[in-house]
């Protein structure tokens, strides 16, 4: 929503915003068996509400950044707290349940997730054209401080039963993965609004004043 906005008042190259806007899938990528390591190590809580902390502090950076160096260092932050987020709460979940139970919960939570994602592109369209960018991106970093600080407070550290994905046996979680069709599916759709392509083709085609969000949010609902 707020790319071509971030290129322009940033003096942004193509390839510069490329780098940035990729910044932020790197370091998800990346980061994604470091996580699971962790979970292992420490469980689900510290290393979750840590790395949303940087996220939100990532967020911050790049609402005051004044260049690119600047606003790829807030993307890759960003990125790092997002990385934990899902797996997370797969984890999560599949050591508080049965394998059905947590991947009927799993496809729930992704679900009211994704729907979100998707359905915040026109009110964030909407807030950038009133307050601006950078007041988004703010909003954005306290609201993940917000997360953070609530599973810091809310989660156990660790659970008294194992693990039953494991207790369970690999033949019943493989009838688990079937609930896992539909998180991927809703993901795919909500990285469709996380990406980099669709604000600046819009905006390229039908120019600047573009209602990117409204666009984006009605294509899905039709």
């Amino acid at each position: 929503m707020v790319g071509p906005l971030i290129s322009d008042e940033l003096a942004l190259s193509p390839v510069e915003f490329g780098w940035v806007a990729s910044a932020f899938f790197g370091s998800f990528a990346l980061l994604q068996i470091p996580v699971g390591i962790a979970f292992d190590r420490w469980g689900v809580r510290r290393p979750m509400a840590l790395m949303m902390l940087v996220g939100a502090a990532g967020s911050g950076l790049l609402t005051a950044s004044s260049g690119f160096w600047s606003a790829f260092a807030g993307q890759v932050a960003v990125g790092t707290g997002c990385a934990p987020i899902f797996m997370g709460g797969l984890y999560y979940l599949g050591q508080l349940h049965s394998p059905e139970k947590a991947g009927r919960l799993a496809a729930t939570v992704s679900s009211i997730g994704s729907v979100g994602a998707l359905l915040s592109a026109s009110p964030l369209s909407w807030f950038t054209a009133v307050w601006g960018w950078r007041a988004a991106c703010w909003t954005a970093s306290v609201m993940m401080l917000g997360c953070a600080l609530s599973i810091a407070v809310t989660l156990r550290q660790s659970l008294s039963s194992p693990n039953v994905l494991q207790a369970n046996g690999a033949g019943t979680w493989r009838l688990a993965h079937l609930h896992l069709v539909p998180i991927c599916f809703t993901l795919s759709l909500g990285g469709t609004f996380r990406n980099a392509w669709a604000g600046p083709y819009l905006t390229h085609v039908f120019g600047r004043g573009t209602g990117v969000g409204t666009i984006l949010t009605r294509q899905v609902l039709n």
